[in-house]
Parts: structure tokens; C-alpha cells; sequence
């Protein structure tokens, strides 16, 4: 989700909801995840100028799951998107597909999991080194909040 302030929103998340902080990479995105047991993130936190969707994401059984959704949504007239690649942060494989409100959904496959009462080295990495250890370069339009309305 974007938000305009990470680090309040996360004092939120931990301090009234329980999450506990799996990684970030400073003020910029916060990874959070349940102490009962879950995936590396449940949500993630990313700086914008305000609230807003960045992506739903889709746990699918396998990597060929992921290229078969992709080229799926590509059939279906959705060229837009990301991936494929693995992410640093989970260490999840990826492909995202940019939805026509402009979020994006990502099928995903194979993310981290911190298990129950599971100590967890949350780290705060450096913003360039976060995102994806392998696949194609960022879009310029992934990290654009769609639903705050540019003034006309």
C-alpha cells in the first residue's frame, strides 16, 4: 500500500495490529509480517504522496504458474508490467501486470516464511539494492501512486 508517512504508518500496523518488521529499506518501504506464523510480508508500506493500492499479490504453486499467468493476462490484452524476475526482499520469483486502474496484481511464487515466534533479522537495506536480484529493470511507471489525482 502507499502511504505518505512509512514510519507512521508501520508504528500503526506494530503497535496496534501486532505486525512485526521484516525488512526495509529506510523510510521509503516497509515489509511487515504476522507473529503467528506467514509469508516474509503480508503488507508492504511504500512511500507516496498518499494513500493508495500499489498491488494485490497471488500466491501461485510453481515458477511455470507465474510465466503461464503472465502470458495469460498478455493474451488477454494486458502488455503491461513487470517481470519476470525474483525479488531480493522474500525472495519471491515475480510477474506483475499493470490492472486497468493502473495498481498492478503479481502472481508470486515461492516467498519467504517465517514461521510462528520465528526470529526474524528484520534489515534496512539500501533502496537500490532492495528490489529484485535478477529480471528486467523497473518500469518507470511501477512506483506511480494511480490514485492520486495529478491538479489540473
Amino acid at each position: 500500500m502507499f502511504t505518505a508517512d512509512v514510519d507512521k504508518a508501520r508504528e500503526f500496523y506494530e503497535g496496534i495490529l501486532g505486525l512485526r518488521l521484516s525488512d526495509r529499506s529506510g523510510s521509503l518501504i516497509a515489509f511487515l509480517h504476522t507473529p503467528h506464523g506467514s509469508d516474509h510480508h503480508l503488507i508492504a508500506l511504500a512511500k507516496s504522496g498518499g494513500g493508495g493500492l500499489h498491488h494485490t499479490s497471488w500466491c501461485v504453486p510453481s515458477i511455470d504458474e507465474v510465466g503461464q499467468g503472465a502470458q495469460q493476462m498478455v493474451r488477454a490484452g494486458y502488455r503491461e508490467g513487470w517481470g519476470l524476475g525474483r525479488h531480493v526482499l522474500g525472495s519471491n520469483y515475480f510477474y506483475y501486470v499493470r490492472d486497468p486502474w493502473g495498481s498492478y496484481a503479481e502472481y508470486s511464487f515461492d516467498i519467504d516464511y517465517i514461521a510462528a515466534g520465528q526470529e526474524w533479522p528484520a534489515g534496512d537495506h539500501p533502496a537500490e539494492d532492495s528490489l529484485y536480484a535478477w529480471g528486467p529493470d523497473v518500469p518507470e511507471e511501477f512506483v506511480f501512486n494511480a490514485e492520486i489525482t495529478v491538479p489540473a
